[in-house]
């Protein structure tokens, strides 16, 4: 079973000993596609707190209930840490454009500020880039994780094959068996008008993420021609999915 993200949001959390609060948000790993943590808003809309629970708590979702069970109770669930604790990228304070590009921070390759002395160049070049490595190891923990991103900063991002943009992310479907992030759900807008295409993770290339761009290795024309699915239900039965990654990994099902 795939889970989509639109839905999950419509969750309720199921602690140990009670029903309480809902999925506000997920935090993934895009170095991974995997789901680090959801996002639980607790209490009353105004006076409630969000909460950060790890997939290592996480039952199986319900769909049926709506409801994802947690192994915690609702006193652990409220005590838990808030997101600002491990904060995606786009919410960590002293982010520069730069790491917000790269995902990473750059590297240091020149401009060392050490004079040049031949036949030590190599070493002291070697130093400068270790010691400033280093010091960016250390600047990394008080900031945070560089690969940790919100799915709801993401929706929304615009999607380019390698001949164009072919829309924009509406949705993610999720895999709760090893909660790994599998497919892109992209609304083609104008270009294929009634549709929703459905794109494997395994297909994105690279992300610019200033610009809010999610590249993928496949033309256009092989979209145009992806097999159709007729409702997101098709995704949840082998036989479609095994068509999926006959053609490639995509698919579509109008809107």
């Amino acid at each position: 079973m795939l889970l989509s993200y639109n839905d999950l949001r419509s969750y309720a959390i199921r602690a140990v000993d009670e029903r309480t609060g809902n999925v506000n948000d997920v935090f993934f790993d895009d170095h991974t596609w995997r789901v680090r943590y959801l996002v639980a808003h607790t209490g009353f809309l105004l006076t409630g707190r969000e909460s950060l629970i790890g997939t290592a708590r996480l039952g199986e979702p319900d769909a049926t209930r709506m409801e994802v069970p947690v192994d915690l109770t609702e006193e652990e669930l409220k005590s838990a840490d808030r997101p600002e604790a491990d904060a995606p990228v786009s919410q960590q304070p002293g982010r520069t454009m730069a790491d917000w590009e790269a995902g990473v921070w750059p590297p240091f390759l020149v401009g060392t500020g050490m004079a040049y002395t031949p036949g030590l160049a190599h070493e002291q070049l070697g130093l400068a880039v270790a010691a400033k490595e280093a010091d960016a190891g250390a600047e990394e923990g008080r900031q945070g994780d560089p690969h940790l991103r919100s799915m709801s900063e993401v929706s929304g991002y615009t999607v380019a094959a390698t001949d164009g943009e072919i829309g924009s992310v509406s949705d993610f479907l999720i895999d709760p068996a090893d909660w790994r992030l599998r497919h892109l759900v992209i609304d083609t807008g104008t270009w294929l008008p009634g549709r929703r295409v459905v794109v494997t993770t395994d297909w994105i290339e690279g992300v610019s993420w200033p610009d809010r761009h999610i590249h993928v290795d496949v033309d256009k024309e092989h979209i145009e021609n992806a097999p159709p699915l007729d409702t997101l239900e098709d995704l949840r039965l082998s036989p479609a999915q095994n068509a999926m990654e006959q053609y490639g990994a995509i698919g579509y099902w109008p809107i």
